[in-house]
Formats: C-alpha cells, sequence, structure tokens
C-alpha cells in the first residue's frame, strides 16, 4: 500500500469585520469546520508574519485564520486614528464570534496584548486557550521603545528595497540579512513619488 504525500494547503481569503464594521483582511488555511486558531500579528506587521504557521496549523487538524489588525497590511485604517488597545481588543471580540466556534488566540506583541485583555476583562470566555508571542503582562519599558523608535524612523520612506532591508538589519544585527526581499515587500507599499513606506496607517 502506498501512503499518500501531504496534502498541498490553499490560503482562502477572508473579510472579517471589527468594530464599528471596520473591514479586517484575513486569510484561511485549512478546513472551516475544524477547530479555529486566530493568529494576531504585531504593531507594524501583517498576517504574513503567520503564513507558515497558519499552514502547519492546517495541516495538524486546525482551520488557521491570519489576520491583518486595523490600519495594518490590506485592513482598512480607522478614519478617526483610533489605534489604542482599546480599539484592537474591540475588533478582536467582534471577529472571534465568525469563525464559526471559540478559537484558540495566538498573539505575538500587539496582537497578544489585544488577546490577554480581551479575554481577562470579558465576562465569558471568548477563546480555549491564548498563547503569548514576545508579549507578557508586564512590558519592558526600554524594549517597548525601542520597537516604537524604529517604527518612528525612515517616515520618508524607502528609495528601494535594499534601503528597507538595511534598516531592518541596523534593528536586528544579530539576524542574517536576507538575500531574497520578496517577504520584505509585502510590508511595504508604493507611494505616489515613488518611494517604498511600511504598510501601516503612520498614525498608528
Amino acid at each position: 500500500s502506498s501512503v499518500a504525500g501531504p496534502v498541498a494547503l490553499e490560503a482562502t481569503p477572508l473579510r472579517l469585520v471589527g468594530r464599528d464594521g471596520i473591514a479586517l483582511v484575513a486569510v484561511a488555511y485549512g478546513d472551516p469546520s475544524h477547530p479555529p486558531v486566530l493568529l494576531l500579528h504585531g504593531g507594524g506587521q501583517t498576517r504574513f508574519a503567520w503564513r507558515g504557521t497558519a499552514a502547519q496549523l492546517a495541516a495538524h487538524g486546525w482551520y488557521a485564520v491570519s489576520m491583518d489588525l486595523r490600519g495594518h497590511g490590506e485592513s482598512d485604517w480607522d478614519d478617526a486614528g483610533d489605534y489604542g488597545v482599546s480599539a484592537f481588543v474591540a475588533d478582536l471580540r467582534a471577529v472571534a464570534p465568525q469563525l464559526g466556534a471559540k478559537p484558540v488566540l495566538v498573539g505575538a506583541s500587539l496582537g497578544g496584548i489585544a488577546s490577554l485583555i480581551a479575554e481577562g476583562e470579558s465576562e465569558t470566555s471568548l477563546c480555549t486557550a491564548l498563547v503569548l508571542v514576545d508579549i507578557a503582562p508586564k512590558i519592558e519599558g526600554s524594549g517597548a521603545l525601542r520597537i516604537i523608535e524604529f517604527m518612528q524612523g525612515n517616515a520618508a520612506g524607502f528609495a528601494s528595497l535594499e534601503d528597507a532591508a538595511d534598516a531592518v538589519a541596523a534593528y536586528l544585527p544579530h539576524r542574517q540579512r536576507p538575500t531574497y526581499l520578496s517577504g520584505l515587500a509585502r510590508n511595504l507599499r508604493a507611494l505616489p513619488d515613488g518611494r517604498l513606506r511600511w504598510h501601516w496607517d503612520p498614525r498608528f
């Protein structure tokens, strides 16, 4: 008898709705009838941060959904520039019931903070489990300040992908600079003047 090889998992685009009807773009892997996992990225990132993880979870029987937070990636920017933690928490509370069953929440950094607060302050449990990545209930101030300084840097954008990669390499000198920059390109958007800017609302 032969053993079947791994099934190729295709990403399914999703449109989710956050607080006050804000449109949140997501991608799902796996069978929607399987238990859901909602993957939430950190500040300044996009749903693509979880692409490999989502595919692996789906291969192990989960319905893995990775979502762009408000003001990030292809999700709507808030008209009033509301990017306080309570806005992300409210979006999460609105999105979780749209997955058909209580999800496992996996949140990195900002996504983890929103998940922790949403679950901790809900009268009834919002999720079946909570996984925090790169975040803890107490945040180290100097580390948070370093992230904010990086995000506020290069406000005028970059002339090329190479320039953006140099900025990331300077921020993360312990990591090897990537040779292929296609992943980085997904985190940037082209401005009318041809320069590249990070893929988030600058008011964030």
